[in-house]
C-alpha cells in the first residue's frame, strides 16, 4: 500500500465531485465511479473521465476506494467494500473503524462544505484521517498531502468534537443570515446592504477570536433594544433571537 496506482470513489455528490477533481489535478487516476443511482455514477464519471460501474464487484482492483456515501449507508457499504479494497469514508462523525471490514479501513475528512461545481482549493482545507493499522494511516497520509498542506490524523472521538464545532462555525452561522435574509425579503429591504458587515464579521475572525470581536445589544446589554427587537419579529424568530441573546449574555457577564 505504499504506492497507489488509482482511486474509485463511492458517491456521485458534491464531496465526490470536489475531492475527485482534487485527486485528478495532483495526478492521482480516477479508476472508477459507484453510486447506487447508476446514472449520476455515469453523470460524476463524464465529469471525471473515467469509468462508472453498475456494480460493487467493479471496484475490486482499486488501490483504493473513498466511500463519500451519507453517514447512514456507511454501516452497508464499509463491510461490503473493505471485501474489494482498503476503503476510506469521508465522514466527520461515523467510527469507522469500529466496523467490520476485512482489507483495512479508515477516513479521509476533509473538513469544508462543499457546493456547485466550481472546484474546491483543497490547498487550503484541512484533512483529517485515521487508519485501521498504520500502514493504512500511511496511506492516507500520503495521499492527503498530495492534495492538502494540513494533514493531520485524528481518532473518531476528536473528529465528531470537531464537527460540532464545524455545525455551529458553519451550519448555524448560515442559517442565521437565512433568517436575516427573511426578515429583509419580508420588509422589502436588500441584502446587498448587509454584504459588507458580513464580509467585515468574517474578516475580523482572520487575526481576533470571536470573543474578542463581539458586538450588538446583547453584548452590551442594552435591553430597550433587545425588547423593541423582540416585539418586531414573528413568534419563531423572537424565541430565535432570545435564546441567542440570553447566550452571548452569559458568555459576557456584566462586572
Amino acid at each position: 500500500m505504499s504506492e497507489i496506482p488509482s482511486i474509485s470513489i463511492v458517491g456521485a455528490g458534491n464531496v465526490a465531485f470536489h475531492l475527485g477533481k482534487a485527486l485528478q489535478a495532483a495526478g492521482i487516476p480516477i479508476k472508477s465511479i459507484y453510486s447506487r443511482t447508476f446514472s449520476k455514477a455515469q453523470e460524476l464519471a463524464g465529469e471525471l473521465n473515467t469509468d462508472a460501474v453498475k456494480e460493487l464487484a467493479g471496484l475490486k482492483d482499486s488501490g483504493l476506494i473513498i466511500c463519500c456515501a451519507s453517514d447512514a449507508a456507511l454501516k452497508e457499504l464499509i463491510p461490503e467494500l473493505s471485501k474489494l479494497a482498503p476503503v476510506a469514508a469521508t465522514s466527520g462523525t461515523t467510527d469507522v473503524l469500529a466496523m467490520e471490514h476485512q482489507y483495512p479501513a479508515g477516513v479521509f475528512y476533509p473538513l469544508q462544505t462543499f457546493s456547485g461545481r466550481t472546484p474546491a482549493d483543497f490547498k487550503q482545507l484541512p484533512l483529517f484521517v485515521e487508519g485501521s493499522d498504520p500502514r493504512m494511516t500511511r496511506l492516507l497520509v500520503s495521499v492527503g498531502k498530495k492534495i492538502s498542506d494540513t494533514v493531520v490524523e485524528l481518532s473518531a472521538a476528536k473528529r465528531a468534537e470537531l464537527h460540532i464545532a464545524a455545525v455551529f462555525i458553519n451550519n448555524f452561522t448560515n442559517h442565521m443570515v437565512d433568517i436575516g435574509q427573511q426578515f429583509l425579503e419580508e420588509h422589502d429591504l436588500s441584502f446587498e446592504w448587509m454584504r459588507p458587515l458580513l464580509g467585515e464579521t468574517v474578516s475580523k475572525l482572520g487575526y481576533k477570536s470571536a470573543y474578542e470581536v463581539q458586538t450588538g445589544p446583547a453584548r452590551r446589554g442594552d435591553e430597550v433594544t433587545l425588547q423593541k427587537h423582540i416585539a418586531a419579529l414573528d413568534p419563531d424568530k423572537a424565541a430565535i433571537y432570545k435564546l441567542i441573546s440570553i447566550s452571548i449574555q452569559q458568555r459576557y457577564p456584566k462586572s
